[in-house]
């Protein structure tokens, strides 16, 4: 597996949520809050980066990928409310601590699933130079997308009208992903 393999990307996102969330408890004050605010960007630009590079060949390439794209979106949506919901509360305060750790669960639920389930299935599948090529446009979507630049932050919406749309190469966030590409290369 290369330095550039979308997969190894994504694992090594994971291990850096894992380890950001953990570095939280020996914050406080402005350091927590300012901690926090990274961590949040780093989970939208890491969702919406799968959205627009990784989950379309899910769905494409992998048996049942329709279906395990669905639940990831899910997923998504979970953790972006449940980082909405730490943003509405005062930092370091119990109420703000009970948030973060739900959104480090939801966050870990979903690793674990797609470790488990899409990343080992998506290498067997997905040949070495497919998968680079994908991870030079995850690496260009996160640049264009540093501190989440751009994004809203907003749910995905219905799971499967994405799906439908990622089978017939229709959606707008993977076009765009490929013309940053196009553009930086």
């Amino acid at each position: 597996m290369s330095d550039q393999d979308v997969a190894s990307l994504i694992l090594s996102e994971h291990d850096a949520f894992r380890r950001d969330f953990t570095a939280l408890e020996g914050l406080e004050g402005e350091a927590l809050q300012q901690a926090w605010d990274r961590l949040a960007a780093q989970l939208e630009v890491h969702a919406a980066g799968e959205e627009a590079v990784f989950y379309p060949h899910v769905v494409r390439e992998l048996p049942d990928g329709g279906d395990d794209t669905a639940h990831a979106l899910h997923d998504h949506d979970e953790i972006r409310a449940a980082a909405a919901a730490v943003a509405e509360q005062e930092a370091g305060s119990e109420a703000w601590w009970e948030a973060v750790r739900t959104a480090q669960q939801v966050n870990a639920d979903h690793m674990a699933e797609e470790e488990r389930d899409l990343l080992g299935q998506f290498k067997e599948q997905i040949g070495q130079e497919q998968r680079d090529e994908l991870g030079l446009a995850w690496l260009a979507f996160h640049e264009e997308h540093a501190g989440a630049e751009g994004l809203s932050g907003d749910p995905v919406g219905d799971p499967e009208d994405y799906v439908e749309a990622a089978q017939q190469e229709r959606l707008p966030q993977e076009a765009a992903a490929q013309e940053v590409l196009e553009q930086m290369t």
